[in-house]
């Protein structure tokens, strides 16, 4: 048998497998399946809100089950493990698609039990959720009604990543209503969002006999007072202090019109302030050489 008639074979029992187990356990909050081949066997997990109704009395029903798939389907040994809804259950598509449909069999009135289905997803903490009703709601007319809230993709294959769906069935008297409910979970990572990872801080490298040293004549070059320019007065440097310049290192970046624009400092004053700046700079390079 080729590849791809092998794919296709598969796929098509795992439909048909899935399709049979919503009829068999209804009623227990069906939340989907997963197959998986393992040297032993294959095991089959199934995801539910009320375990009980699947295992039944002494495992009969689970039993039971597992002969129906091993004859019905040819699977090899099958092993149906049953996994708990729990906490998860509203965030669960096909699970709150069956509580819905439930709902409305129970009488509820559809906008009400929309609502309450929209509310509950949201409580659960999911990015995004739509509930679809279809059918005869009121009238002798079929239509369909939306509920939406959050964020909702509708298309495209980011819809198919981030979205789960799930569909169920509500038999009425008046007819049978369609439910979809689509829900985006709160881990759903979307194209457009940007997450910025916080840098790691380093703990400080022990110093070394080498960088004591580089650091030495470092410190003798490091002039920071205003004070220590030769031939300027303390009235210039209040001046300078005043207008926010408190270190060398701020007035030797500004250029002579900056110094200009200080008030009380004209340009004659700024041109020797300067001159004498870059001497004082020099002088202490040769020091450090």
């Amino acid at each position: 048998m080729s590849s791809e008639r092998k794919f296709i074979r598969e796929n098509t029992k795992r439909s048909l497998i899935k399709k049979f187990l919503l009829k068999e356990i209804e009623g227990a909050g069906f939340g989907g399946m997963t197959i998986q081949r393992t040297p032993i066997g294959t095991r089959i997990n199934i995801l539910v809100e009320r375990p009980g109704m699947v295992i039944g009395k002494g495992g009969n029903k689970i039993k039971e089950l597992t002969e129906i798939i091993q004859k019905k389907f040819d699977v090899d040994n099958p092993q149906i493990e049953i996994q708990e809804a729990g906490a998860s259950a509203p965030l669960n598509a096909q699970i709150m698609a069956e509580k819905l449909a439930e709902a409305l069999e129970r009488g509820w009135h559809f906008r009400r039990a929309g609502h309450s289905t929209v509310r509950r997803i949201m409580n659960a903490g999911a990015k995004g959720c739509q509930v679809i009703i279809a059918g005869k709601l009121t009238g002798a007319r079929h239509r369909t009604e939306k509920f939406t809230e959050g964020h909702v993709k509708y298309c495209g294959e980011i819809a198919k990543e981030v979205m789960d769906e799930g569909f169920a069935v509500a038999k009425l008297k008046s007819g049978v209503l369609g439910v979809k409910v689509r829900i985006m979970k709160p881990d759903a990572k979307l194209p457009d969002e940007i997450r910025l990872k916080t840098l790691e801080e380093k703990e400080p490298e022990p110093k070394t006999e080498e960088t004591k040293t580089r650091e030495e004549p470092e410190k003798k070059t490091d002039i920071k007072k205003l004070a220590e320019i030769p031939g300027v007065g303390p009235s210039v440097i209040k001046k300078f202090e005043k207008a926010g310049i408190k270190s060398l290192e701020e007035l030797y970046t500004m250029s002579i019109d900056d110094i200009v624009s200080i008030e009380g400092i004209g340009k004659k004053t700024a041109e020797t302030v300067i001159k004498r700046l870059k001497k004082l700079i020099e002088e202490a390079k040769k020091d450090e050489s």
